[in-house]
């Protein structure tokens, strides 16, 4: 993905300080469209799916989330947008099946996972959350850095 001129003076005009996701507003300002599906957050005007991931340091990530995601799901890009006091200052960009990889997971490891819910050993009311910091992120393709 490549940020345009327009989007990235739309972008540099967000606060997304709080606890609020802001997908609706990071959508408008790339010219998507907001989409709450289950594992993406937006799809822009060429059909494309998008995750968004906003954080300052650390990132949570639903683990059993991934675990039912099919191999084509896998290859859905995810953008983490990195903020300072709720302006955004980089973007990066990967998809799911790299993002397990950085997170140091394999089909094995989704497996075992899947199979705690299937045994009910774990609920699927308590969500088993994984976290990805700055330094892995700042591994994947940047897509844009505030100037």
């Amino acid at each position: 993905m490549k940020i345009t001129e327009q989007q990235s003076k739309r972008i540099m005009a967000l606060d997304v300080s709080g606890y609020g996701g802001y997908d609706s507003e990071i959508a408008e300002a790339l010219g998507f469209t907001r989409e709450s599906a289950k594992f993406y957050d937006a799809i822009d005007t060429n059909g494309n799916k998008y995750e968004f991931k906003k954080q300052a340091s650390q990132q949570w990530i639903d683990v059993f989330k991934m675990s039912q995601m099919s191999d084509d799901e896998k290859k859905i890009p995810v953008l983490f947008f990195i903020h300072k006091e709720g302006k955004i200052t980089e973007i990066y960009e990967t998809n799911y099946k790299k993002l397990i990889k950085k997170m140091g997971m394999d089909s094995s490891d989704l497996q075992a996972i899947n199979e705690l819910y299937d045994r009910e050993a774990i609920t699927k009311s308590i969500q088993m959350k994984s976290p990805i910091n700055y330094s892995s992120i700042k591994t994947f393709k940047k897509i844009w850095k505030k100037t």
